[in-house]
Formats: structure tokens, sequence, C-alpha cells
């Protein structure tokens, strides 16, 4: 055997080694941490009395009043018949015996920790996980759910607040006389990024900090007010604090606004700061930049431009601060495509990218629709569609004209026939209702009367 050979060999035993000492001692906790998605458990109901079915096929016979799965891929099912509750395997065998007063741990609206549970002995609680194992002694004086997060829960230990994990492993130390968080959210993580608002009681009174998702402190408790600005979708963090009754604002833990404002409003559209000190108005933009000096009487932003007085003397400026050359009375929107929409004192407009006038009449309402369409009010106070061609698409003759939310759909009413048209986006009348009323549904809508009912998906098919 070569040298290079025995070489190999040694390193192959030594990897063999090393994955068997890491995996013998942890095979349980590995074995526990797996979840097997492709079982699936779901509640049935038969003759009043629910049961459980694993991928369609019933495993525990309907019987009891009530049945709480709090984790669709794990057999843990708390089960209620009368005023009796317990927690029972895909067997129908209870489980947890060992244990007093087991509970669910409830953090948001019909949502429960899905690997924990908490228990009780000698009046204090501590965590099990869905193996029966002991996550924590029974230490704690409380444990709950905190807002929406899953695998954390809060810890009351020595009348004082704080956070640990699934695994019991602490994130925030129990100092607290309060802990909340900060309700920011994404469609994409949803509340997996939001923080946490932490609170001390001094002789001062309340002084608040906080910690980052990842549970790092990013403001010591020096505030009388924090909260987070969560309508800014951004990977720093916004945060709106208040220091002897005067606001300022935080870029994680960088001051960008000096806590100098009596009052602090951001506006989403112009991604703006409108700041007030001593009954003066200013505009300051994200990076903390001044775009209008704390000077005028009154300042406010409508659609795209901010409307400020001075003096007496009314100016527009646009998102850089620059002066725009429009009426005071006239504002700019912003549509969810390359058109504007223009409101000169209640006559509106449509405008192109250049903010050009491309329509050549006037309406007393328009809003858009959709790619180049606009549900227009004509001087009669009738309802169309038109495009940015002002071709009609829909004839002015209804009085309210609506987007059917998460469809593409479009629904019309004619008050004076009580009659309800549903369009699709081709403008094709798919049906029309008298004394209608409509249904939302997961995939479309039901529209019915005392006579007649109709399904359709969210395209307008008739099901």
């Amino acid at each position: 055997m070569s040298k290079k050979v025995s070489i190999i060999l040694i390193c192959i035993i030594i990897l063999i080694s090393l994955i068997i000492s890491i995996y013998i001692p942890n095979r349980e906790k590995i074995a526990e941490e797996l979840e097997d998605t492709s079982i699936n458990y779901s509640v049935i109901e038969e003759n009043g009395k629910v049961g459980i079915a694993q991928n369609g096929q019933n495993i525990i016979e309907p019987q009891y009043d009530k049945i709480i799965i709090p984790n669709l891929h794990r057999a843990v099912f708390l089960c209620q018949k009368g005023e009796d509750k317990k927690f029972v395997n895909s067997k129908n065998e209870e489980i947890f015996t060992e244990y007093n007063n087991v509970e669910l741990i409830k953090y948001d609206e019909n949502q429960y920790q899905k690997n924990i549970l908490k228990y009780e002995k000698d009046g204090k609680f501590g965590l099990i996980n869905f193996s029966g194992k002991t996550v924590t002694g029974a230490k704690y004086e409380e444990i709950s759910g905190i807002g929406h997060k899953e695998g954390e829960v809060l810890i009351k230990k020595d009348g004082k607040y704080g956070v640990i994990d699934e695994n019991g492993n602490v994130k925030i130390k129990n100092k607290y006389d309060s802990i909340e968080i900060d309700e920011y959210y994404t469609e994409k993580d949803g509340y997996k990024k939001s923080g946490y608002i932490v609170c001390i009681t001094t002789d001062e009174g309340y002084r608040y900090g906080y910690y980052d998702n990842e549970c790092v402190q990013v403001l010591n408790e020096d505030y009388n007010q924090i909260s987070r600005l969560a309508q800014i979708e951004n990977e720093d963090i916004y945060l709106l604090v208040a220091e002897n009754g005067q606001f300022g604002v935080f870029v994680n833990n960088t001051k960008i606004i000096d806590t100098k404002y009596q009052s602090i409003d951001y506006n989403v559209d112009l991604e703006m700061f409108i700041v007030e000190r001593t009954g003066k108005f200013g505009a300051i933009n994200l990076n903390g930049l001044e775009i209008l000096k704390t000077e005028f009487s009154n300042l406010q932003i409508n659609g795209i431009y901010i409307y400020g007085t001075k003096d007496e003397e009314n100016k527009v400026y646009d998102s850089s601060g620059k002066e725009v050359d429009i009426p005071f009375d006239t504002i700019i929107q912003k549509t969810d495509s390359e058109y504007f929409i223009k409101n000169a004192a209640g006559s509106f407009s449509i405008l192109n990218s250049d903010f050009e006038q491309i329509s050549t009449q006037s309406y007393m309402g328009l809003d858009f629709a959709f790619d180049k369409y606009f549900i227009a009010t004509n001087a009669e106070n009738k309802v169309g569609i038109i495009d940015s061609q002002e071709n009609t698409k829909l004839e002015f003759k209804y009085d309210v004209i609506q987007l059917i939310k998460d469809t593409s759909l479009i629904q019309a009413i004619d008050f004076a026939t009580q009659t309800t048209y549903i369009y699709d986006y081709n403008f094709e009348l798919i049906v029309q209702v008298n004394n209608a009323n409509i249904e939302y549904l997961d995939d479309g809508i039901k529209i019915y009367n005392n006579e007649t009912e109709y399904l359709l998906d969210d395209k307008g098919k008739l099901k």
C-alpha cells in the first residue's frame, strides 16, 4: 500500500469518526428537529363530533368536541371532550402525562407554537418539546407568546421579562418591565424581521430601548417613547423616538434627525418627514437631509408635491425642495402606471409621464383602474370606464364602478334598477343580478339573490 493511499484511508477514518461522534450524542435531537412535511393532519367532523385524518385517511374517529392541531406535520393534538382536555398522539394515546397542566402557547390569532408547550410545577412554568423532552425547568412566573413571533416566547422571572427561543436559549435577558414587538411586516418575511421595544421603570418614569430581530441591542433604555416606522420597508431600521418630550429619528443606532421637534410625521408616497418645531414646519428626507427649512406656518404633502405656506405666501415644491410652477389648488397623483391624475380644484384630467395633459375633457372624478384604464365620473355624476385616449370602455350609466379585490373582475351598480353588473377586464359582461349580494371566495366570488346564484372564478369564468 502506497504512502498516499494510507494517508487517504486515515483521513476517511478520521472523518467517519468525527461524524459518529457528532451524530450519536445528538441523534435524538436531530430526529426531533426533523419534520415530515409529507404528512398532513387535519380535523374531520361527523355528527357534531371531531376527529383526526392523516393525509385524508381517518386515524382518530370523531369523538371529541374540539381538537387543535398546533403543527399540521406533527402528531400532537389537543383534544377536548366536555371540560376535559388532553394531548394525544396519532394512536389516540394520551401523552405528556408526566407533566402537570400542559398548555399550547398562542403567539398570534389562531396560531400556536409548533414545537414547544408549557407545563406547570409548584406554581412555576417551563417548556417541553413535542417529543416530551424538557426544554427548560419550571422556573418562570409566566410564559407566553410574544406578538407574532414563532419559535420564541416571553418569559417572566424574578418579576422581570425576557425572551427565550424554543430551545431555551436566552435571546433577551429578563431585566425589563415590558417587551413587545414593533409590528414590522413584509410580504416576503412576514414578522420575522420585526424587532423588540423594551421598557424599564426609573425614578423619572418609563424608559424605552430597542433590540433588532436578531436580539442585538440597538438603542439603550434612554427614551420616553420608541416606535418603529414600519411602513418603511428597508433593511435599515427607522425608529421614531422621544427624548424629554422632543422627537427625533434614528436609522439603526445613528441619529439622522435630532430630538428637537414637537412632532414628526412620515409620508409614504414621498418618503419624507414633515417636522414641527415651535409651530413652524419643515421637510426632511430619509437620509436626514433638510429639504425645506422649518419656517413654514403650514406644510403638507398632497400627491407628488409638498404644499407650503410662509409669510402668507403659498408655494408648491417637489421632493428635492425645488419650487414647482403649478397652482396651489392643483394636486397631481401618481398611479400604478406611467400616467398621472391631475385634480385642479375638483376638475380631473389625465397626464402622461411628461406631465402633459392628454385628456381633452374634465371629469368630476377620476381613479386609476388598471393598465391604461380609468374609472371616470362625468358632469351628470354618472360613472364609466375610459382608456388613456378617452375611448369609452364602459358607458357612463352607472352610479358605482369598482374593481373586485384579488380578481380580474369589475363591479358596476345601477341604483335606479338595483342591478349589479359583473364585467371581466376585457369589459365583457359576465352576469347581471338584481338586488345582488356578493360573497368573496378564496378563488373568486359568489353573486346571488333570492332566486339565482352564480359562482365565478377570479377571471370571471362561471363555475
